[in-house]
């Protein structure tokens, strides 16, 4: 028998959920804190953008790349968009990679975000590719 019911209480539904929506808000903000940022490629007129977005704790915290502060819209969900020509400007660590950093009142935390697949790379032309099985 439950401790609870063992001392003359049942808890109601009301209790249950109560106790359910506190767990989850105590787990679920640090979860969504710690997330980290994405890069994917859209379309923006003719061009073809790198789209950043990500989370961080409040919206006072400054997302910068290669120390400079970047234009973000949003709020704590926050996300930016720029041409490649001006990602492909950006210093790339590890080749498909991009360090991202939140910074707030002199505390930095640098994040890594995973570039979409020759995102950031030199256009080659190829005029024949070879693929053979083994």
């Amino acid at each position: 028998m439950p401790l609870s019911v063992q001392a003359g209480y049942a808890p109601t539904m009301a209790d249950r959920a109560l106790l359910l929506a506190s767990m989850m808000a105590v787990t679920a903000a640090p979860a969504m804190a710690e997330r980290a940022p994405r890069a994917t490629l859209v379309h923006c007129g003719a061009d073809t953008c790198l789209r950043l977005s990500g989370h961080r704790e409040r919206v006072a915290i400054a997302v910068r790349v290669d120390g400079r502060d970047l234009a973000v819209e949003g709020g704590r969900a926050w996300w930016m968009t720029v041409p490649l020509s001006v990602a492909r400007t950006w210093p790339i660590a590890r080749g498909d990679r991009l360090d991202v950093t939140l910074a707030d009142a002199g505390k930095e935390r640098r994040m890594t975000v995973l570039l979409p697949p020759g995102a950031l790379g030199a256009r080659l032309e190829l005029a024949s590719l070879v693929i053979s099985a083994h």
